[in-house]
């Protein structure tokens, strides 16, 4: 059973995420993306998938955060990446998952298009009872037709946009502030140390070790 306190998060990602784009690559390669929960406690938020050409990224780690990642590791809402990656020449498609939250144990499969075999994949989303902290992986290669599927373990990061102070009031899976503007965190993209137990999110529940998300693309078309 899913702590109660994690499904707060839930009103929050309700409606605004749940869209799904036309896609540039509808007589491409059609993929299976399942994204598989590892963690003992976190829910993961909808997942963003985009398919592209070699050479997009959507963060890049030691760098500044952008507003887009921001929304996605605060809020749990990866439309504003979605939204971005859109304005992209070299993107194929963007889809975000339509189900709800994934606990863990539980996986979610989210459908997308691809140009070409040679494109790539990057996969992203919320750890829900966390300040800022998100799974991903970016840039890597789609499944060849000789091999049709591929596994990716994905670890998680600090989007490095708030500060880890693990408050009910701050962290949006347990009730607190989404999105916040005024909190310039630590400033960098870097991989998450998990949760310490100095606010109100128990690490006995909560806390992990990378991986935490097994990625699945399986090429059925």
């Amino acid at each position: 059973m899913p702590n109660k306190s994690l499904v707060l998060i839930g009103s929050l990602l309700t409606g605004s995420l749940l869209f799904a784009n036309i896609s540039r690559a509808d007589n491409g390669v059609m993929l299976e993306v399942t994204i598989t929960n590892l963690t003992h406690g976190q829910p993961l938020a909808p997942v963003l998938v985009a398919t592209h050409e070699p050479g997009v990224a959507f963060f890049e780690e030691g760098e500044a955060p952008s507003d887009e990642l921001a929304w996605l590791a605060e809020a749990g809402n990866g439309q504003p990446m979605a939204d971005y990656l859109w304005t992209l020449e070299a993107v194929d498609d963007v889809q975000i998952s339509t189900g709800g939250l994934t606990f863990p144990g539980d996986s979610t499969t989210v459908q997308v298009w691809a140009q070409t075999p040679n494109d790539h994949i990057s996969v992203g989303s919320m750890l829900g009872a966390t300040n800022d902290a998100f799974f991903a992986i970016k840039d890597l290669p789609l499944p060849t037709k000789g091999t049709k599927t591929v596994t990716y373990m994905a670890s998680a990061y600090d989007a490095g946009s708030e500060t880890n102070d693990e408050l009910a009031t701050t962290v949006a899976g347990l009730g607190g502030e989404a999105y916040s503007p005024n909190d310039s965190g630590e400033g960098f993209v870097h991989i998450h140390s998990g949760i310490h137990g100095i606010g109100d999110a128990d690490p006995a529940v909560l806390d992990w070790r990378n991986p935490v998300a097994r990625i699945i693309v399986n090429r059925v078309k």
